[in-house]
């Protein structure tokens, strides 16, 4: 395949300090600037350039900044810092994002909280985080966030590398989710990767697509603000089919992670769908040779794969091409080590099958506030230095004859609908307690009814 869209942002258009482009070093760790130092570089780099834009409103870097830093004061003022969860159980929109970045700015760990989440398991998460701070109320964070000149930035305790930056929760196996905790330590080198695999960079237009407490938003606000280009956040979402197709159109949406499900909605691109796409970011769910053979020609499609408990993303392929059969989940990004072992963690050779296992700066801390369920998926790293761990993914993969990742399936119950991790275990014990004893027992399965219509 000819990629018409291979070059990233030219290296003059990013900030130049620290050892990769648009990474800044840091006071504190050089090689792991935190979220905020991230942002920062931006701001002082394209202080003009539009940062977020919902379609009717635009806030430049230095605009978004200013915003954050007013809602920051208020949260140090309120005891947020280091290591301390702010949950923020907002819609999506222009505030939302301002006010993550706020609670970077002051320090803490955002907890994004959908509020179209069922009320039971908002209030499960809530109890369960114990944040220092919870943020529920759109109209006053909006008037927190408020409007004018900058101000100083707010007086933190140090932020280092291994502090929190953001908690995600994810399905539980036994019925009780989990949150996951995740520092500033592997985000300036996935950010630093993903500008030149997604090539994307000042003037590019990503769409905030994914639901607030799903990890894919956290890819795409860092694909966005810590990269130079416009995060697009409509008020409504997500989208799919012709639906989805305008807001790419009327938004001039240049970068998009779509996940397969959804991108099997839109009309096809010979249509004129999607004409402004130049990359295409496919993940959270296996991804069709026909989705690619689709998608693929004139523009940049990249297959991701990363569990919630690392940073984002933990192996990517290159620009993928039509014709070349069901794409793999590729390599580890220069941050990451990957290894396929069998059950006794013992190195599996190419061809045979074997659990992922993800080692490096991607690793998350563990499970909020859950020690023992942190030692039982995050193990000590017999390949690694004194210290580090393994993420034991629970996916069966084999390494191919080119040495990229091939995904076979769980080891386990878990399964994706739509890009959602799911565990069944979780839905069966909420079955069972809304059946308040009259339902002895519950058992939940995938159907697949229509190819490629999953449903519990």
């Amino acid at each position: 395949m000819t990629d018409t869209h291979d070059t990233p942002a030219p290296a003059s258009s990013l900030p130049q300090a620290g050892s990769a482009a648009g990474v800044p070093e840091s006071a504190t760790d050089p090689a792991h600037p935190t979220l905020g130092e991230l942002f920062s570089a931006w701001v002082a780099r394209t202080p003009d350039a539009p940062a977020l834009t919902d379609g009717r409103r635009t806030w430049t870097y230095r605009e978004l900044a200013a915003r954050a830093d007013r809602l920051a004061a208020h949260l140090v003022e309120r005891g947020a810092g280091p290591d301390q969860v702010v949950a923020l159980v907002l819609p999506r929109s222009m505030e939302l994002i301002a006010a993550e970045l706020a609670v970077a700015r002051a320090g803490a760990a955002f907890l994004p909280v959908d509020p179209a989440y069922p009320a039971e398991r908002r209030a499960l998460m809530l109890a369960d985080a114990c944040p220092a701070v919870t943020l529920d109320d759109p109209r006053r964070v909006a008037e927190s966030l408020g409007a004018g000149e900058p101000t100083d930035a707010p007086e933190t305790g140090e932020v280092r590398a291994d502090h929190a930056a953001y908690v995600i929760y994810t399905s539980g196996s036994t019925g009780t989710p989990k949150g996951v905790t995740v520092t500033h330590r592997g985000i300036g080198g996935f950010v630093s990767a993903a500008a030149e695999r997604y090539a994307v960079g000042p003037g590019d237009r990503v769409l905030q697509f994914s639901s607030p407490s799903f990890d894919a938003s956290v890819l795409e606000l860092f694909v966005s603000v810590l990269s130079g280009a416009t995060l697009v956040v409509p008020p409504q979402g997500p989208w799919l089919g012709d639906e989805l197709a305008a807001v790419l159109d009327e938004h001039r949406i240049t970068h998009a992670l779509i996940p397969p499900a959804a991108l099997a909605t839109l009309p096809d691109p010979d249509h004129g769908t999607a004409r402004h796409l130049r990359t295409l970011i496919v993940g959270a769910e296996a991804c069709s040779a026909e989705l690619v053979d689709r998608w693929a020609p004139g523009r940049r499609m990249i297959n991701s794969y990363g569990p919630t408990e690392t940073t984002i993303v933990a192996t990517w392929t290159g620009p993928l091409g039509a014709g070349r059969g069901t794409p793999t989940i590729g390599g580890p990004l220069p941050h990451t080590r990957v290894h396929v072992l069998d059950e006794a963690m013992r190195p599996v050779p190419p061809g045979a099958d074997g659990e992922l296992f993800v080692g490096g700066d991607a690793v998350a801390r563990g499970y909020l506030g859950r020690p023992g369920l942190t030692a039982g998926r995050f193990v000590a790293d017999p390949f690694g230095p004194s210290g580090a761990r393994l993420y034991r993914t629970g996916d069966r993969v084999r390494r191919n004859a080119e040495g990229e990742l091939e995904f076979l399936g769980r080891l386990d119950r878990q399964v994706k609908i739509r890009g959602f991790r799911i565990e069944p275990g979780e839905i069966e014990a909420a079955l069972r307690r809304a059946g308040a004893g009259a339902v002895g027992e519950a058992v939940v399965v995938v159907r697949e009814d229509e190819p490629g219509h999953q449903r519990l």
